[in-house]
């Protein structure tokens, strides 16, 4: 471990030099009481489900905030998986790092009011050699807020310049029963013209904070296919459940997800999955 602890520790110390680099090369500010959020994740996953094939992947997402530019600007490079709203666990690409699309961009935060936050961004979207510019929008919405329940609003929009568009909108409810019990209603709807139909999830979770360090979820969620918003056709439903575990200091991790699911593209046939989660966390 003590190998692993100088890595993680130079590799921190690296993310954060080049933020602040970046940050000094057009703020010249030798403020020292702007604690740095830059940070960078990364997680490697597998999963067994049934008698196929077994999936694996890795996730990767680094962010460098510039405090002395704009509090509220950021730099952030990420792949597919992570750049994906919707994420359940249920599948795995599989794909090699060099085969995964990588966006990245430049993004402002702006709390346009008490309730209502507005990120604006500008981006590339990379895959194998491919630059393809695009435009994101993000805004958030908090409709209902008290010490018991929350309930908010997302939307994210984007605009590729090859003229594909994209837009995911999501509704959640929030009910918390103590400072380590509650519960998510989430609904969300994601289109695109490059497809010809859109995604609906819909997902009731129960999450209990076991410590600081530990986390356990159970849940139960539906994912359809619509066309032109209608023609209601259900791809899977699954009973899901999470553990997750910090065991070694603040930033290594394990997770271990066990889930039930029924897939049409399986005749609706019962099926069992595991999916083991290895991830790490680089920040100062």
């Amino acid at each position: 471990m003590e190998i692993l602890e100088e890595y993680h520790d130079e590799l921190s110390t690296v993310l954060v030099n080049v933020s602040n680099s970046i940050d000094d090369y057009f703020i010249e500010d030798n403020s020292s009481s702007l604690k740095s959020k830059t940070y960078a994740k990364f997680s490697s996953s597998i999963a067994m489900e049934g008698n196929q094939k077994i999936e694996k992947d890795m996730r990767l997402r680094l962010r460098l905030n510039l405090p002395k530019i704009q509090k509220n600007l950021r730099i952030i490079f990420e792949d597919d998986n992570y750049d994906n709203s919707f994420y359940d666990r249920t599948t795995l690409n599989s794909e090699k790092l060099k085969d995964k699309s990588y966006y990245l961009r430049l993004e402002y935060l702006k709390l346009v009011k008490k309730k209502f936050n507005l990120g604006l961004g500008l981006g590339l979207r990379v895959r194998q050699g491919n630059l393809v510019p695009y435009l994101n929008f993000r805004s958030r919405y908090d409709v209902f807020k008290n010490e018991t329940f929350k309930s908010l609003f997302r939307n994210r929009f984007r605009y590729y310049s090859d003229g594909e568009k994209e837009d995911v909108l999501e509704f959640s409810n929030i009910y918390i029963f103590d400072n380590s019990v509650y519960t998510i209603l989430q609904n969300e709807l994601s289109y695109s013209n490059r497809e010809s139909y859109e995604f609906a999830y819909h997902d009731l979770s129960l999450i209990k904070k076991l410590s600081d360090r530990k986390q356990l979820s159970i849940g139960m969620g539906i994912r359809s296919d619509l066309v032109n918003f209608k023609d209601y056709n259900i791809e899977y439903y699954h009973i899901h459940s999470l553990y997750h575990c910090t065991f070694y200091k603040s930033w290594l991790y394990y997770e271990v997800s066990p889930s039930v699911l029924w897939r049409e593209s399986n005749n609706f046939n019962i099926s069992y999955r595991l999916m083991l989660n290895f991830g790490i966390l680089f920040k100062k």
